[in-house]
């Protein structure tokens, strides 16, 4: 499939919408149902034209790499930005301590670690009595699980995921390739001499919200630096072609947060169209090899049955969050808003549906049309979906999908610059 040479551009404004939408233009008082819709349309936008991008794929490893000086660039930047991580984190954790009159997220999944150290492996999701008088535990096994040395240790366990975070900022680094502006290019006003710096400093925004400005919670109030990290992890596996790490990466994802469910089944659909049997095979094996070893061994199976029936309650729960902290819906860019506390049904049947149908329909008419990147697109078509119509929509939420677009069009940039230079 041919790709118009101006599609780089396209999609750095699109991603530059999806983000601001995501971030700094939710400081505009009353505009977020309005940043919702553009959120949610830059984000199908950026889905379909990844099909039409040529096909994306990691940077071939260079023997030798870590001598390279460029390299040793990169690592100063990280450790710049892991030392600036480490200042603003300082003052949000005492500024914000873990304790449910900020969030209940934190609380919870520490009693969970506390719980599996003390060896009540059975007993982890047992009502925990003096959190908002019994409350159940929810998390899956890859969201608390990563927490337990940190808990063990007795350090701050908000560390695990700033680290993952910093882990998905330092993947765009890595691959992140600024372009020489040269006097041919200036002469030429190529665009791509200009694309590459506009993403880093969409990419530097996204950072600074996320952990200087810290609105969305996420470094001190929220665990989901751990899913954001998951997401990036997948998109580098799916990527790699390399099923076994395809397969702890879904497999992690998984058991982090619901978000990846449509799209499993739409993903495995294309292996089989393919006729990538083995890959199939390896992927399914490993997700079932995770699933015990993740989640089985630790918890049981008595634990795994009840948690399934859980995402039936989310219904209830949002017509508590309606009525107990109805501004969520207003500063974040989800649709529940369109939906209001009467409709709390319908917005979570259309969730469950077209989560799992538009990333089936996707495959299918991309498949017959030999569209590139086709897995890839469906799982940023799938996040996107499932984060707008999801029934509660917090704001810490929205970020995983931003990072999934983020590592696409880096490499994407990277292989036109490869390919035009």
């Amino acid at each position: 499939m041919d790709h118009p040479k101006n599609l780089p551009v396209k999609l750095l404004l699109l991603f530059s919408v999806e983000t601001l939408s995501a971030t700094w233009f939710l400081k505009i008082p009353g505009w977020a149902p309005f940043f919702s819709l553009l959120y949610l349309s830059s984000g199908i936008a950026i889905a379909f034209g990844l099909t039409r991008c040529p096909q994306l794929r990691l940077p071939a490893s260079v023997k030798k790499a870590w001598t390279l000086p460029v390299n040793h660039y990169r690592l100063i930047i990280v450790g710049l930005m892991a030392l600036a991580t480490w200042s603003w984190c300082c003052y949000w954790f005492d500024e914000m301590p873990i304790d449910i009159t900020n969030a209940d997220m934190l609380p919870i999944i520490k009693v969970m670690g506390e719980r599996f150290i003390a060896g009540q492996h059975s007993h982890v999701y047992d009502i925990i009595p003096w959190i908002w008088n019994g409350t159940q535990p929810i998390y899956l096994p890859a969201m608390w699980l990563p927490y337990v040395p940190a808990i063990f240790l007795g350090l701050d366990m908000r560390w695990v995921a700033v680290a993952a975070l910093l882990f998905s900022f330092a993947v765009f680094i890595f691959l992140y390739r600024a372009t020489t502006f040269s006097a041919g290019a200036l002469a030429e006003k190529r665009p791509r001499g200009y694309t590459p710096f506009f993403l880093g400093v969409i990419a530097f925004l996204l950072f600074w919200w996320l952990v200087a400005d810290n609105t969305a919670g996420i470094v001190s109030v929220s665990e989901e630096g751990m899913v954001i990290g998951y997401y990036v992890l997948l998109v580098l596996a799916l990527l790699s072609g390399r099923p076994w790490l395809t397969g702890i990466a879904i497999s992690l994802c998984m058991l982090s947060r619901y978000a990846l469910v449509g799209w499993i089944p739409a993903y495995l659909l294309f292996l089989a169209l393919e006729k990538k049997w083995r890959n199939l095979s390896i992927i399914t094996l490993t997700g079932i090899l995770c699933f015990v070893l993740l989640f089985l061994l630790p918890v049981g199976l008595d634990t795994f049955v009840r948690l399934a029936k859980l995402p039936g309650d989310y219904v209830a729960f949002a017509s508590r969050v309606w009525k107990d902290s109805p501004d969520v819906f207003t500063t974040a860019p989800g649709l529940a808003w369109f939906f209001g506390p009467k409709k709390v049904g319908l917005l979570h049947s259309l969730l469950i549906s077209l989560s799992f149908i538009a990333p089936m329909l996707f495959i299918l008419a991309g498949w017959r049309l030999r569209a590139k990147n086709l897995p890839l697109a469906a799982l940023k078509l799938g996040l996107v979906i499932f984060f707008a119509f999801i029934d509660v929509p917090y704001l810490y939420l929205f970020y995983t999908s931003s990072f999934v677009s983020l590592i696409a069009l880096t490499l994407l940039l990277r292989q036109t610059e490869q390919t035009t230079a």
